[in-house]
C-alpha cells in the first residue's frame, strides 16, 4: 500500500522548500531555487514528481535533483520510499535523488543500467523519533539542511550528478511515464464502464474496427488501445496550453486545473480555451476521455500543476519548439505502426515534389504532421509565415492524428494563425468540398473551400489488402480505375489513383510508399494504372540502409506529374548517402534535389541516376527483370537480349515439396526402420552446399503405399513409422492425419516425382549460384529444382551457363529485397530468368568454357563481390562473353550486379 501524505506532512514538505530557498539566496551556488510545492498533494501517494525539486536557474527551467519526503515514522530504509525517489528520478532523467525522513537523509546516484546505489547518508539528528519531534528540533534539522545543500552542491560543480532541462523532461519522458503508470488503470476503468454501457462498448467496438491496423505492432487489445489514446489525448492538451498560454491569453484558463477539478470540468475548461484560441484538433476532447480512476487523473492534474509552477514561460522559441517536437515524437512512439516519416526524409519529399513554391500544398494521410510542418518551413522561408500556413493543407481520416499534426505545425509566428488541417479520408477527398475551422484571433467558423493543388506529398498508409477497414474496401471498390488494379493491392495503390482528383494539371504527387510494388504482378498493375493518371518522372530508393527506423519495412518516394504536357522519361535514383548523412551534409541534400530537378547524375557519391523512356521500360519489363532492377543502369540488357534464353526452356523449373511436418517426412539416419525402397535422397537447405556440384545430405520417407499394401509386403519398418506420427497433433491440437491430409495423397505421403538435375536456393543472400548434383536427387521447398528439356541436352554446358554472371543478374534483377535484406524470388520468377542461350555456343567455344568452368568447380563457391574479384571467376566471364560477343557488357552487368545486391545488404540497417 502506498504511504499516504498527511496534512501536516504536506506542510513540512512547503517549509523544507521554503528553508532550502533562504539557504540558496544567501549563498552563490548552483543550486538556485527549490520548488514543488504546488504538485503535493494530500492524500494521495505514488504521486508523478518529487515532493521537493532542485532547479538550476530561478526560472525553474533547469532541473537538478528531486526529493522524497516522509516524517519520522516512515523507516528510511522503507523500500516504497526509496523506489519511489529513485523511480521519480528516472522520470525526471536525472543520476541522483535523495531521501530524508528528518532522522536521516540519505544521497542516491543512478547507474548505466538504472539501479542506484547509496553516496553518503546524514545521521546528526538520529535523535527525532516522532513527528512533534520535528518541530521541537527544527533549528538541528535546519543546520543539516543546510550542510546537506552545500555538500550536494559539490557533486553538481564537480560534474557527477547531471541536470537536465525542462522541454527534455516533458518531451522525452513525462508522456511515456503517463501512459506506463495509467494504461492498464484506464483500461480497466473503460471495460468496467463498457460492461454496464451498451452505448460505451458499441462506441469503442466501431473505433476498434476502424483503426486497428494503426496499433498492429503494438495493441491487440482494444481498451489498452483506447486508454492510452485517452492518455494522449489529456496530456497533449496539458503540454499544448502551457506552452502557449503566455502568447495566447486565452489558453491562461489551464491554470484554473486542479485537485478540486473534476474531468468534465477540465473538458469544458479546454472548450473555452478553444473558442479563444481555435486548437480545435488539439483541445478538443475525444468521447469517454471523461471515464478515469481517481489515481490517473491526479497524475494529469499534478502533471498540469508542474507545469504551471515551473518556467515553460521563460523556455527559449527553440526549446518550446524542442517540446512539441518530442511530445509528438513520444505520440509517435506511443502508437507504433504508423511509421511516421523522419523529419529529414519529410523535408526532402516536400523539395522534391514543390515546383511552384506560392502553389497549394496538400498532405491527406498526414498523421502526425512532419510533412506539412516541412512544408511550411520550406515555404517560410521564401514567403510571409500567413502566407506559408494559408497554402499547406493537411489532412487524415483520423482524428487523434490531428491533434498531434496541429501541435507539429505550429510555431511562435503561427500561433495565431488558422492551420489548413482538417479531418478526411484521402479516397473521397474532391476539389470544392466546404471546411471549416476557427479563426484563433476571434474564435469565429472560417468555411475553406478546398482548392485544386499544385503540389500533393504524402506518407501513404502501409496497410495491405487482407486488413483495409471494410468501410474503404467499399470506397475502393467504386474508384473508376478499381478495375485495372490488382484486387489485392495495399491501400497506398488506391488513394495515389484518386488523389489525382484534388490536383492541378502538371501538379505533382509526390508518394512515399513500400517497395512492394517494385517486383510483384500487382506492382506491375499498379504501374501502368499510375500512369493512365500521371507522368511517372521519378523513383528513389536508398541504398544506404533504411529511411525507417522503427519498422523493417523498405520504401520508395515516387514523384509523379499529372497528366498534361508528356514526359517519356522516367528516372531512377539510388541514394548513396544515408539520411543521416544528408542531414549533417546539407550540401548533400542540395546535390540529391538538385541532381532529381535538373535530371543529372551530379555527384554519383551522392546518388546514381539511370534514365529510361518508357518504350525502354517496356522492354526490360519483356524480359522479365523487376522494377527494382532499373536503379542499376540495365540498358545493356537490351544489347544481348538475341543472345539470351528464358531459363525454363532450357530446363522444367519447380520448387521442392511442400509438406509440413519434417520429423515425419525426413527421417534422422538410425532412429527407424523403414524399408530402403521407402527412402530417398534429398536436400533439405543449401547452407551447408560449398561446391557447384554436390550430393544430397539427407533422407526422405516417400511411402505412396496404403497401410493394407504395406501390411501385404510385410514393410512393417514403415508400418510403425506411420504409427509413430499416427496420434500425434499439431501445435494448435489437430491431429496430424487430418492436417497432413491432400487430395489423392495419403496423409505420410511425399512425392518423389520431381528429382532435381540442378538447384537453387529460395531466398540467396550473398552467394548467387545454381549448384548440380552428382545424382539426381529430392529436394524440398526451401529449394528451386532444375531439370533439363530434351532438346537441351548439353547438361555440362547448361549448368555452366546457368552459373555465369548474366544470370547471377537475373537472380537479385527478378526478385527484390524484403527488410531485413533477404532476396526474394521465387519458382516462377527462376523460371522466366535469362541465361545465356546453349544453342549459341560453337564446339570449339564449348570446350573453352568447361574448361574455365571446371575451375570454379573444384573450389568452394564464394561471395558474390569476391567471386567478381577472383581470377579463375574472370576468366570464365571473359571466355563466356568472348564465345557470345558481348565483351563490352561484362563490366556494366558486374557494376549493375553488384549495385543491387549491395543496396539489398544496406536494407537490413538504418544509418
Amino acid at each position: 500500500m502506498p504511504t499516504i501524505i498527511r496534512r501536516n506532512e504536506r506542510s513540512w514538505a512547503i517549509e523544507l522548500i521554503t528553508e532550502i530557498n533562504k539557504i540558496v539566496n544567501k549563498n552563490d551556488l548552483m543550486i538556485k531555487r527549490a520548488g514543488g510545492e504546488s504538485t503535493i498533494s494530500t492524500g494521495r501517494g505514488n504521486t508523478m514528481f518529487p515532493d521537493v525539486v532542485l532547479y538550476g536557474n530561478g526560472e525553474q527551467s533547469i532541473i537538478l535533483q528531486g526529493w522524497e519526503l516522509k516524517m519520522p515514522d516512515v523507516p528510511i530504509e522503507d523500500e516504497t520510499f526509496i523506489k519511489d525517489a529513485q523511480r521519480k528520478a528516472i522520470a525526471l532523467n536525472l543520476n541522483s535523488c535523495l531521501i530524508w525522513n528528518f532522522t536521516y537523509a540519505v544521497l542516491y546516484i543512478r547507474n548505466d543500467d538504472d539501479t542506484f546505489r547509496k553516496v553518503k547518508q546524514w545521521d546528526e539528528t538520529n535523535y527525532i523519533h516522532t513527528r512533534n519531534d520535528v518541530e521541537t528540533y527544527r533549528s538541528d534539522w535546519e543546520k543539516l539542511l543546510e550542510k546537506i545543500i552545500i555538500e550536494i552542491n559539490l557533486y553538481f560543480v564537480s560534474g557527477e550528478f547531471r541536470k537536465s532541462s525542462l522541454d527534455e523532461v516533458i518531451s522525452n519522458t513525462t508522456i511515456t511515464s503517463l501512459v506506463q503508470r495509467n494504461k492498464t488503470l484506464i483500461a480497466d476503468e473503460l471495460k468496467s464502464s463498457a460492461s454496464r454501457n451498451a452505448v460505451l462498448t458499441a462506441y469503442i467496438n466501431n473505433w476498434w474496427s476502424e483503426v486497428k491496423t494503426e496499433y498492429v505492432n503494438d495493441e491487440t487489445d482494444k481498451y489498452n488501445a483506447y486508454a492510452k489514446t485517452v492518455i494522449l489525448n489529456w496530456s497533449n492538451r496539458i503540454v499544448f496550453a502551457h506552452i502557449i498560454k503566455h502568447r495566447q491569453n486565452g489558453a491562461m484558463l489551464i491554470d484554473n486545473i486542479n485537485y478540486n477539478t473534476t474531468p468534465v470540468e477540465a473538458n469544458e475548461i479546454f472548450e473555452k480555451i478553444t473558442a479563444k484560441c481555435d486548437f480545435y484538433n488539439v483541445f478538443n476532447a475525444i468521447n469517454y476521455n471523461e471515464v478515469l480512476p481517481e489515481l490517473s487523473w491526479m497524475d494529469f492534474i499534478e502533471f498540469s500543476l508542474f507545469l504551471k509552477s515551473n518556467g515553460i514561460e521563460h523556455l527559449e522559441q527553440s526549446a518550446l519548439q524542442n517540446i512539441l517536437e518530442g511530445s509528438v515524437n513520444t505520440t509517435k512512439r506511443q502508437i507504433n505502426g504508423q511509421y511516421t516519416t523522419p523529419s529529414e526524409l519529410a523535408r526532402i519529399l516536400v523539395r522534391l515534389t514543390m515546383r511552384d513554391y506560392s502553389d497549394d500544398f496538400l498532405d491527406c494521410c498526414c498523421g502526425t504532421g512532419t510533412i506539412p510542418k516541412a512544408a511550411i518551413q520550406i515555404k517560410k522561408d521564401l514567403f510571409t509565415a500567413k502566407e506559408a500556413v494559408e497554402s499547406v493543407w493537411a489532412c487524415d481520416k483520423y482524428q487523434y492524428p490531428l491533434q498531434v499534426a496541429n501541435i507539429s505545425m505550429t510555431d511562435a509566428d503561427t500561433i495565431n494563425l488558422a492551420n489548413r488541417i482538417f479531418q478526411h479520408n484521402a479516397l473521397t477527398l474532391n476539389a470544392g468540398e466546404t471546411i471549416q475551422v476557427i479563426n484563433p484571433q476571434t474564435g469565429d467558423l472560417m468555411e475553406l473551400t478546398i482548392p485544386l493543388f499544385g503540389a500533393v506529398a504524402s506518407n501513404l498508409p502501409f496497410v495491405p489488402f487482407e486488413i483495409i477497414p471494410d468501410d474503404d474496401k467499399t470506397i475502393v471498390s467504386q474508384i473508376p480505375l478499381f478495375e485495372t488494379l490488382d484486387q489485392r493491392s495495399d491501400l497506398y495503390c488506391y488513394i495515389a489513383t484518386k488523389i489525382s482528383d484534388v490536383i492541378k494539371p502538371n501538379g505533382l504527387l509526390g508518394i512515399i510508399t513500400s517497395n512492394s510494388w517494385l517486383g510483384t504482378k500487382t506492382g506491375s498493375k499498379f504501374v501502368e494504372t499510375l500512369r493512365q493518371k500521371y507522368n511517372i518522372l521519378q523513383v528513389h530508393i536508398s541504398g544506404k540502409g533504411r529511411w525507417f527506423k522503427n519498422a523493417d519495412v523498405v520504401t520508395t518516394i515516387i514523384i509523379l506529374q499529372k497528366k498534361g504536357n508528356n514526359e517519356d522519361i522516367t528516372r531512377f535514383f539510388l541514394w548513396k548517402k544515408s539520411l543521416y548523412d544528408l542531414t549533417m551534409n546539407t550540401e548533400n541534400e542540395d546535390k540529391l534535389i538538385n541532381s532529381a530537378l535538373l535530371g543529372k547524375e551530379l555527384d554519383n557519391t551522392v546518388t546514381t541516376m539511370a534514365s529510361y523512356s518508357q518504350q525502354q521500360i517496356a522492354e526490360l519489363l519483356k524480359l522479365k527483370v523487376s522494377y527494382n532492377s532499373l536503379f542499376h543502369k540495365v540498358d545493356w540488357l537490351i544489347e544481348t537480349k538475341n543472345k539470351a534464353v528464358p531459363i525454363n526452356k532450357v530446363y522444367t523449373v519447380f520448387r521442392g515439396s511442400r509438406r509440413g511436418w519434417d520429423s515425419l517426412f525426413y527421417p534422422a539416419p538410425g532412429e527407424h526402420r523403414i524399408e530402403p525402397n521407402y527412402i530417398k535422397k534429398v536436400l533439405k537447405n543449401a547452407r551447408n552446399v560449398t561446391t557447384l556440384i554436390t550430393d544430397a545430405d539427407s533422407d526422405a520417407f516417400c511411402c505412396d503405399k496404403s497401410i493394407e499394401e504395406l501390411n501385404e509386403l510385410n514393410h512393417f519398418g514403415s508400418l510403425e513409422w506411420i504409427n509413430k506420427f499416427k496420434s500425434q497433433r499439431n501445435g494448435v491440437g489437430k491431429p496430424l492425419p487430418e492436417v497432413l491430409k491432400r487430395a489423392n495423397m495419403y496423409w505420410y505421403e511425399l512425392k518423389d516425382s520431381e528429382i532435381a538435375e540442378v538447384f537453387t536456393m529460395m531466398n540467396p543472400d550473398k552467394r548467387l549460384f545454381f549448384a548440380k548434383f552428382n545424382t539426381p536427387s529430392f529436394v524440398n521447398q526451401r529449394l528451386i529444382g532444375l531439370k533439363h528439356k530434351a532438346e537441351y541436352d548439353d547438361l555440362e554446358l547448361n549448368h555452366a551457363l546457368l552459373n555465369s554472371i548474366y544470370t547471377m543478374f537475373y537472380i537479385e534483377a527478378s526478385g527484390f529485397g524484403r527488410g531485413l535484406g533477404v532476396l526474394d524470388i521465387n519458382k516462377d520468377s527462376i523460371a522466366n530468368s535469362y541465361m545465356l542461350n546453349p544453342k549459341l555456343v560453337s564446339s570449339e567455344d564449348r570446350l573453352k568454357i568447361l574448361h574455365a568452368f571446371g575451375k570454379l568447380k573444384s573450389r568452394e563457391i564464394r561471395k558474390t563481390d569476391e567471386e567478381l574479384c577472383s581470377s579463375d571467376r574472370i576468366e570464365f566471364e571473359r571466355t563466356v562473353f568472348k564465345s557470345f560477343g558481348i565483351e563490352d557488357c561484362y563490366e556494366k552487368i558486374c557494376q549493375s550486379l553488384l549495385s543491387m545486391q549491395q543496396t539489398r545488404a544496406t536494407a537490413k540497417e538504418t544509418f
